[in-house]
């Protein structure tokens, strides 16, 4: 295959990696626009306006069209007045446009063609028109040269590449794996993002050498933890029934603790490894009308580097009689106090994180004498403790489970090498996620073999071969070799053990799993889908519910926007959390309790604790745990849009931001993103004199009068002006104030727009509604084409269209369930080959 075949090839697939941004149907056919990268793509391109195309005539053409003959009088007559070689409208010129779809580098650009053909948006109404039996002409030639560039892809394209393991899989694995419960990933390099906006695409998953060294250092680190070579450590005990007063921590502290006060415990001998056991006997005095208190325990402080405690577990206290609540952590992943004799002891903190709801205003510190303690307030929750227990290193037995799940026991009396090949035998063989070759075995013995002479223990070089064994490709990357053949091959059991386990668990699969690959079950249709419902079920597919929604929705963007206290003084990063919290749990109801993914758009519910409730100004739940609240009639909750992960990620931190909200919709929810505006065109500057006693639509409609922002703004704009109702940080308003120490009008907010197919929707109520009952086939497509694209860790392309429309069809018939999507999904032949 010559260089222009290929070139082709990797043109036409970012050309239809995602088709169908709108859908339009002549007769059996559906075509997709993917997203316009020019001026050309999005406003520039004016050829024909197709009224209708009838499905047989596009199949049946009584003799074939070609180019020279047929195609090219047309353009030439109606299109290169404007694309030609004397004017390029929008950059685009038709008549040195290469003809072959195949060998030529033109298909991307014959794609838009056939994109404003279904859209119907040009040429304009005052240009001349093609007859119908030309526009039937023209669809049809573009329409069969697509398929047979298609065709001609499908030979290299379609398939999953090797993908090495995200930062979360990998560390999910190695929990797994070795039964350790610690960040083994938190030193390694962040991960790229696709164009699609998946980490898990394996065309970002590239890997260095020295990335490698990060992977042998955190393979050495956690080998060290699971293995132990030293005598049974020392366990420390300590129990407290009085907090302890220290001179550096400000505030009160108490054994009945009202909101913000705490009680601590110091801990002057204390383990630097291993795991911990922290239990507090406690209850709750609820006064009539108030919440339940909320518990959490915060552990390690290096004072001497002012590093902050972590927080080792939160929980609502509801109960009347005393309880005991026990938590579990590794010691290692909180701070540790150093060997400075000023700052010595371990801290542990219990506090009252109780919330009434109202917003807290920011304040500077200043100095305050000392004053007497005050009573806690008769209004608020209490939470008494009456004691704190601390444990640790915790173990049921010496060595360890971690220990012995390696060096397991065994029956007779193996040689030490012997012993070395089970051990090898058994770990490659779950580290690599199928059975381990001979070959393989071979050589790791060899290894082993060289590094036991001039190594002090058994334990240490096995320890060390198998370092090795957790940063080899087979344990890295998700392999799925072929052999040479041009087409599709079927996975086997193992590997599609292994998709259906990162599918959904983000790690590697579980026993369950294991036993029916190698019973060669998982291809049997009746088994596959029972396991994955199984799995849908299991606490795991949590991990799917998060990495999924974060990146669907961008919810990362939270962290890329700072909030200027000045126009938000009650806002701190404990929203921004629970925001993100609120997204996640509320994609994880409606796959759970089995709802219609509709809800995504407009819901009768959403998912709250106190804080994020009394931020939005809705009635508070009872604790502080995310939780599913029924909303009043009229309420302005509801739905992803009008959740704060959405509107504040999707504004500048000081007011909202129109244009970013409009972006993301078209893009996330309708896979139907704009084209970046042309370098030339400046931000709008709302500080301007002409601009800044105006509301924020006013200004828009100013920016939209200069000629080159008009023809994209009007498609744009209407989609963010509806949520002009919401503040940055997705406070409800009905006028729009400034800084809280400038003065500034109150300019009221005017949500109503006209959106381009001529509907008028008045404010997030209006656009959800219009959504539902017009886009819900959209938004369906869109997240089918989504999730799959998650599903199978690479882009879609033209080639995967068919299957997009069969799973669409699918999720629709299913009343847009998505555990039945994900069922489909598992048995489509894309996810089942390779």
């Amino acid at each position: 295959m010559d260089g222009s075949s290929i070139t082709t090839r990797i043109n036409l697939r970012k050309s239809i990696d995602s088709m169908d941004r709108r859908t339009t149907q002549h007769g059996s056919l559906l075509f997709r626009a993917p997203p316009f990268r020019s001026l050309a793509g999005m406003m520039g391109f004016a050829c024909w306006v197709i009224v209708g195309v009838a499905g047989s005539g596009m199949a049946e053409e009584p003799k074939p069209v070609t180019f020279a003959r047929d195609i090219k009088p047309v353009l030439k007559r109606l299109c290169v007045g404007c694309h030609g070689p004397r004017k390029q409208s929008g950059k685009l010129r038709l008549d040195t446009l290469d003809p072959d779809f195949v060998k030529g580098t033109g298909a991307e650009t014959w794609h838009d063609v056939l994109n404003k053909l279904n859209l119907g948006e040009m040429p304009p109404k005052k240009a001349k028109q093609p007859t119908t039996a030309e526009r039937r002409m023209l669809v049809g030639w573009v329409t069969r040269e697509l398929q047979r560039a298609e065709r001609a892809a499908r030979s290299t394209g379609g398939r999953v590449v090797m993908r090495r393991l995200t930062r979360y899989e990998y560390n999910n694995t190695l929990r797994d794996l070795l039964g350790v419960q610690l960040d083994f990933a938190e030193n390694l390099p962040p991960e790229s993002v696709s164009a699609d906006g998946f980490q898990n695409n394996g065309s970002v998953l590239g890997i260095s050498p020295i990335q490698i060294e990060y992977y042998l250092k955190a393979a050495r680190m956690a080998l060290g933890k699971a293995i132990v070579t030293g005598p049974r450590p020392e366990v420390f005990k300590h129990h407290a029934i009085k907090s302890e007063k220290i001179r550096r921590v400000k505030g009160p502290v108490s054994s009945r603790l009202g909101p913000d006060s705490r009680f601590i415990v110091r801990l002057m001998k204390f383990p630097r490894e291993g795991e911990v056991v922290v239990r507090v006997r406690a209850h709750a005095v609820v006064p009539p009308g108030a919440g339940v208190p909320r518990m959490r325990i915060g552990m390690g402080v290096r004072a001497d580097v002012r590093a902050p405690e972590k927080t080792l577990a939160e929980v609502d206290v509801a109960n009347s009689a005393p309880r005991t609540f026990t938590f579990r952590g590794r010691i290692e992943s909180f701070p540790l106090p150093g060997h400075n004799p000023k700052y010595p002891g371990l801290q542990v903190t219990v506090y009252n994180a109780y919330e009434d709801g109202r917003p807290k205003t920011r304040k500077k510190k200043k100095k305050k004498k000392k004053k007497a303690p005050v009573e806690p307030d008769p209004t608020q929750p209490l939470l008494v403790i009456e004691s704190v227990d601390f444990e640790g290193p915790v173990f049921d037995a010496w060595p360890p489970a971690t220990h012995t799940r390696i060096f397991f026991p065994t029956s007779g009396q193996p040689t030490e090498r012997q012993y070395a090949g089970k051990i090898l035998s058994r770990f490659m063989t779950r580290a690599y996620r199928r059975p381990v070759g001979e070959d393989e075995l071979a050589g790791s013995l060899a290894l082993y073999d060289k590094l036991r002479t001039g190594s002090p223990s058994f334990e240490i070089a096995i320890r060390d071969v198998l370092s090795l064994v957790l940063v080899s490709p087979e344990f890295l990357y998700l392999v799925e070799p072929r052999n040479g053949s041009a087409s599709r091959q079927p996975l086997d059991n193992f590997e599609l053990a292994s998709r259906l386990s990162y599918f959904l668990w983000s790690t590697m699969p579980d026993d369950r799993l294991f036993q029916l690959a190698g019973k060669g079950r998982l291809t049997d249709q009746a088994v596959r889908q029972a396991q994955v419902r199984r799995m849908l079920k299991d606490p795991r597919a949590r991990q799917f519910a998060n990495h999924f929604a974060d990146q669907w929705l961008d919810l990362p963007a939270l962290d890329r926007v700072a909030v200027n206290p000045e126009f938000h003084p009650t806002f701190d990063d404990r929203l921004k959390r629970d925001m993100r919290d609120e997204t996640r749990h509320f994609f994880a109801e409606i796959l759970n309790a089995d709802l219609s993914a509709l809800n995504l758009l407009k819901s009768d519910f959403a998912m709250l604790n106190r804080r994020l409730a009394g931020h939005y100004g809705v009635p508070l739940p009872s604790g502080g745990d995310m939780q599913r609240v029924k909303l009043s009639e009229g309420s302005h909750r509801g739905g992803l849009l009008t959740q704060g992960s959405f509107l504040l990620s999707n504004s500048n931190g000081e007011d909202s931001h129109p244009i970013k909200r409009a972006v993301w919709v078209l893009d996330r929810l309708l896979d139907d993103p704009p084209a970046p505006p042309p370098p030339d065109v400046p931000d709008l500057d709302p500080s301007r004199p002409n601009l800044a006693k105006l509301s924020l639509k006013q200004q828009l409609e100013v920016h939209r009068k200069k000629e080159a922002c008009n023809n994209c703004h009007r498609q744009i704009d209407p989609w963010g002006v509806v949520f002009e109702n919401f503040d940055a940080v997705g406070r409800w308003r009905t006028v729009v104030t400034g800084p809280r120490k400038k003065k500034r009008g109150r300019q009221p907010v005017d949500a109503t727009v006209t959106l381009p197919d001529g509907r008028q929707v008045d404010g997030v109520t209006g656009i959800q509604d219009y959504l539902v009952e017009f886009q819900s086939r959209q938004f369906a497509r869109a997240l089918v084409k989504r999730l799959l694209t998650y599903s199978l860790g690479r882009s879609l392309e033209y080639s995967d269209r068919r299957l997009v429309d069969s799973l669409t069809r699918g999720f629709i018939e299913s009343d847009y369930r998505l555990g039945r999507l994900i069922v489909a999904i598992a048995d489509s032949r894309l996810f089942l080959t390779k």
